[in-house]
């Protein structure tokens, strides 16, 4: 009798150290799925800036990510002329619709760290986009620049995210892209944000963001439409 009791016990306990050591395993095998470590131009730390499902959102606009630890120089204003939308998911929007010409100024490049810094507004004065701190990884010429913005139309700001990839040449950046997706547009107090989580993708008409000195006064005059995150 005594015997049995001791047979079931121990049966028991292999029972236990067998469902312990499985959810020891599906522990490491989660964490080896989630990246928390710096920024290393990898798919893997793009999801740790943003989230899985915004990085899901960039491919289901089927924009184009430039992986990798070596991006090309691209410090410089640029001006994206004219400025065309080709993809989006915010309710109403038409393709192709042209936006007004925008500017976006790239400094203090670190490729030790993968950082950049960035500036850019609409030629007519219609949003203002800042971010400090942000992230580019690459290879070659080809490039992606990851941003968490504050854009700001009106009096009230929005909290953005804002990519752009393209590639490299004297002349400028060929072939950009620019996604801009909301993340927060704060309740949306003045009723002029996209709806969070969506957002848009667009491109430079002549394929060329030419690198300029200073703003062309005729592009700032001919510049008409709606900015990136206006409803």
């Amino acid at each position: 009798m005594k015997k049995d009791f001791l047979t079931k016990i121990a049966k028991i306990a292999i029972v236990l150290t067998v469902l312990f050591n499985v959810s020891c395993s599906n522990d490491d095998d989660n964490d080896e799925t989630q990246y928390i470590g710096p920024f290393n131009g990898s798919v893997d730390s793009v999801e740790n800036i943003y989230t899985p499902e915004t990085v899901q959102a960039l491919n289901n606009l089927d924009f184009t990510i430039y992986t990798g630890n070596t991006p090309p120089s691209v410090e410089g204003t640029f001006e994206v002329s004219p400025m065309m939308l080709i993809n989006s998911t915010v309710p109403g929007d038409v393709i192709p619709t042209f936006f007004p010409n925008y500017v976006f100024t790239l400094t203090n490049q670190n490729n030790n760290d993968l950082t950049i810094d960035f500036e850019g507004q609409h030629l007519d004065g219609s949003q203002q986009d800042s971010g400090d701190g942000t992230y580019i990884s690459g290879q070659g010429n080809n490039f992606t620049v990851y941003l968490n913005l504050t854009s700001l139309i009106g009096q009230y700001p929005a909290q953005t995210a804002f990519v752009i990839s393209g590639q490299k040449t004297t002349e400028g950046i060929a072939n950009l892209q620019i996604a801009a997706l909301m993340v927060d547009n704060g309740g949306n107090i003045e009723d002029e944000y996209i709806p969070n989580n969506t957002g848009r993708v667009l491109v430079d008409f002549d394929e060329l963001a030419e690198e300029i000195e200073i703003v062309n006064e005729t592009s700032r005059a001919t510049s008409n439409g709606k900015s990136l995150f206006k409803k």
